[in-house]
């Protein structure tokens, strides 16, 4: 059976002399993995669809749960990010977060399009990385079902005092007297956490607040996920405010 999904690379990996298996995001698929044969050769036509963050329509052969690559046609290969580091590893950081919450035979639209849009603003040099990354792991949270709940402005009527925590029981930002299980947390960070989700938030007071929220957002994952996030660690480590 012949399939056709548009489908963006999370990994890719040696397989056999010429061959790899990639890793696929595909918004009606999920997280499905493909073989494909000789394109580690060096004329190989579709060594293209073999790239980390290839974006491309994937024609697909399935046989008894099997898939293997038979053809692509390439929407964006998302190539510039290979020559900045610090962008190369948000990108890859996405693609990690994508890879440890994907499942398979089911339906990630929303996320999907998040990870087109978070791919293309890493691509531009006017763009903020973390923000852009922060930005699209709240989607993924999202998605995910492990939302983070930034409403505690709202609920304190603009005046966060000085003694706020995050619980990550509930994935919000409470007082210590309210916390379940959590720890310490600053104000620029809930307020970077709230630029980046679209939310009214104090620009005087997201000073600093990149790292740290990528440094809380990457515990929160790793909490809901049992996962380690070597990637976004090493970005946040390359990252500079």
């Amino acid at each position: 059976m012949e399939i056709k999904t548009d489908a963006i690379v999370l990994q890719s990996i040696d397989y056999k002399d010429n061959d790899k298996l990639l890793t696929l995001f595909s918004p009606t698929l999920g997280k499905i993995t493909a073989g494909i044969r000789g394109v580690k050769k060096p004329k190989a036509k579709l060594a293209f669809s073999a790239q980390p963050f290839c974006f491309a329509e994937y024609i697909l052969a399935e046989k008894m749960g099997r898939y293997t690559v038979t053809g692509a046609y390439l929407h964006e290969s998302f190539f510039s990010l290979r020559y900045d580091i610090d962008r190369f590893y948000a990108a890859c950081a996405a693609t990690e977060v994508c890879f440890s919450i994907l499942m398979e035979n089911e339906e990630y639209e929303g996320l999907f399009i998040g990870l087109i849009e978070c791919l293309k603003g890493l691509s531009l040099a006017g763009e903020d990385s973390a923000e852009t990354l922060i930005s699209f792991i709240l989607i993924a949270l999202h998605e995910s079902g492990y939302p983070l709940d930034l409403g505690f402005l709202e609920e304190q009527d603009g005046d966060l005092g000085d003694k706020l925590w995050f619980d990550f029981s509930d994935g919000k930002f409470t007082t210590y007297d309210r916390c379940e299980r959590g720890e310490r947390a600053s104000v620029c960070t809930y307020h970077t956490l709230r630029k980046c989700a679209g939310l009214d938030f104090d620009e005087n007071a997201i000073a600093g607040g990149r790292k740290r929220a990528l440094r809380l957002l990457k515990a929160f994952l790793s909490e809901k996920t049992e996962e380690k996030y070597a990637n976004l660690s090493e970005f946040i480590r390359l990252y500079e405010e």
